[in-house]
């Protein structure tokens, strides 16, 4: 069902038959299955909103099966473990036919995801901001290693909505920090709402750090709610230049909710490699990308 041309240990980067989300694929392979990973299958399936929510401990006691086994189950399906498996999940159950709904990946998932290549997309990122004074940053967890890596001096006056990433911030030198103010998320540690929008309507930054759900050429960028997706919009036009950071598990199908087009970004940083098909189609339409050497490069996706 897919191609694992590129295997190394723990990582596989996955290439999908065209049009076959995650949940189709599995639903697909279930009669393949031996019996424990077959439980597996119809537990994702079945009550999908379950196991992206619960505990590996919790969904192991369900099934009476082992982590160890869980974590195969998604490596089967070209995942390098149950945290990016389960971010794919809910972007499969999203566009699903209507009645099974939508649940927003956890943070602890999205955090936990190829974080060595995060770390270096950031680092590579605080480079570019030359002598830029005024710094409006994204929530996420890139945006969290982004503000852990910038130098303490020159001092510069940063604007977040993310709570992690003012604590991380005000930990580097004298910076002054604010928040765009709104209603906490309390899974995601971000501010969102109305305040947002408000906040930065008479406000104007040198560079906008942005982070994303997903990305695609033709699509641009989007995410898996809509109140981040207008509270992002927000932050890309308070910007005179926006950095764009995003590793390679971010280049999937479409989340729910549009936040801007390839023509809204300036510079795109990404630990894809330079001759990534779906970077020379980002760089045609006029986006700087600058890639990151990974430890372990991902396959090219087509």
């Amino acid at each position: 069902m897919f191609d694992k041309t590129f295997c190394v240990p723990d990582v596989w980067f996955m290439t999908q038959i065209p049009d076959q989300d995650l949940m189709t694929v599995i639903r697909a392979t279930l009669p393949e299955m031996t019996p424990k990973m077959r439980a597996i299958g119809e537990m994702c399936l079945a009550k999908t909103e379950q196991f992206i929510r619960n505990t590996s401990r919790e969904i192991c006691a369900e099934l009476g099966t082992s982590e160890p086994t869980l974590i195969r189950f998604c490596r089967q399906f070209g995942y390098s473990g149950l945290s990016d498996f389960r971010i794919d999940l809910a972007l499969s159950l999203a566009h699903q036919p209507r009645g099974r709904g939508f649940v927003e990946p956890l943070a602890m998932d999205r955090r936990r995801a190829n974080l060595a290549a995060k770390r270096r997309i950031a680092e590579h990122a605080v480079t570019l901001l030359g002598s830029d004074d005024t710094l409006l940053i994204d929530n996420g967890s890139t945006a969290e290693f982004f503000a852990s890596a910038l130098p303490e001096t020159p001092k510069r006056t940063i604007m977040t909505n993310g709570l992690v990433v003012a604590q991380n911030a005000l930990a580097r030198g004298e910076h002054d920090v604010l928040l765009t103010g709104g209603r906490i998320r309390p899974r995601a540690l971000s501010l969102t709402g109305r305040q947002v929008e408000n906040t930065l309507s008479d406000m104007r930054f040198d560079t906008f750090i942005m982070g994303v759900g997903t990305v695609e050429p033709e699509l641009g960028f989007s995410t898996f709610r809509e109140d981040e997706a207008h509270g992002t919009r927000t932050m890309v036009a308070a910007a005179a230049r926006v950095i764009v950071l995003a590793d390679h598990t971010k280049f999937r199908k479409s989340a729910l909710h549009r936040i801007c087009g390839l023509e809204d970004i300036d510079i795109l940083v990404t630990d894809l490699p330079p001759t990534s098909t779906i970077l020379s189609a980002i760089r045609e339409r006029g986006v700087q990308v600058e890639t990151v050497s990974p430890e372990i490069r991902p396959s090219d996706p087509r």
